[in-house]
């Protein structure tokens, strides 16, 4: 019988989740445990799979986040000075992260395989069921707004955590790459964290919780090198995010509004990343 999602599961099940919750914690943290991070967790899956255990679900569910982290280790792609290339849609910066991004979505897959998850369970526990009409509705007006005002703020938002960011934002031919790198990796973090690694925790440790361990992950996940103001600050910050858009995928039953909502929060971070001209 399938674990309810709302509540949580043995309290011993509890305590064996805390293993994989602690490592995808600890790989978010610290950038050089995470390939070790990222095998151990598939061992652990491996293992609770073979036994049928309960928390198979909990082992599986950091493994695309951990996947995403370790991709953030290899180097990116150089760009052209002074975002020459950011107009194509091959810019390597979009290609990178839309490839970044079948690689997660890829693995999300593999696991809901190996998990011998049903499509119902898939739309219920990773939140990919059609919502309300009104949540459409929402989301399309998130997108609208969020995707200007980010592009205009961003610069002015950004300074405090990294410093002097400049772009031109009259790059009319960059729209088509920043749509497709924000819509890969919007789409990719969404499904990660308010997906999988949210999902098939709640089938362990109940819904709360694992709505603020995915937001714990999301906020220390997004404290890199680049990172030059208060990394705490910057963390709480994306922490909060992370557990709003946690809530309201929870509560709207759905991925879809946050989806895109962060598609235009991450359109001026293409911009900054392949036409700065700071």
């Amino acid at each position: 019988m399938r674990a309810r999602r709302s509540s949580p599961g043995d309290p011993a099940d509890i305590a064996r989740s805390a293993v994989p919750l602690g490592l995808i914690v600890l790989a978010a943290a610290v950038p050089i445990a995470r390939p070790v991070v990222l095998a151990v967790l598939v061992a652990g899956t491996a293992v609770a799979i073979r036994r049928d255990a309960p928390v198979r679900f909990a082992w599986a569910a950091p493994i695309p986040v951990a996947v995403s982290l370790c991709w953030a280790l290899l180097p990116i792609p150089p760009v052209s000075p002074s975002g020459g290339d950011c107009a194509s849609i091959t810019s390597p910066t979009a290609v990178w992260r839309v490839a970044e991004a079948g690689i997660v979505l890829g693995t999300v897959a593999v696991l809901a395989w190996v998990l011998r998850a049903r499509p119902v369970d898939l739309r219920m526990d990773l939140l990919l069921r059609m919502p309300a009409r009104w949540v459409v509705r929402w989301s399309v007006v998130g997108f609208l707004v969020a995707g200007p005002v980010a592009l205009v703020l961003g610069p002015i938002l950004a300074r405090p955590f990294f410093g002097e960011i400049s772009y031109d934002v009259t790059l009319v031919g960059a729209i088509a790459p920043a749509l497709l790198f924000a819509v890969a990796n919007g789409t990719m973090e969404e499904l990660a964290y308010r997906g999988a690694l949210l999902g098939w925790s709640a089938r362990v440790i109940g819904l709360p919780a694992a709505v603020i361990g995915q937001a714990v992950v999301f906020g220390l996940a997004h404290s890199g090198s680049d990172v030059t103001g208060s990394p705490l600050l910057l963390m709480a910050a994306l922490g909060l995010g992370g557990l709003i858009a946690g809530v309201i995928a929870v509560r709207t039953r759905s991925l879809l509004l946050p989806v895109a909502v962060h598609i235009g929060l991450d359109i001026p971070i293409y911009y900054a990343f392949a036409c700065g001209t700071a």
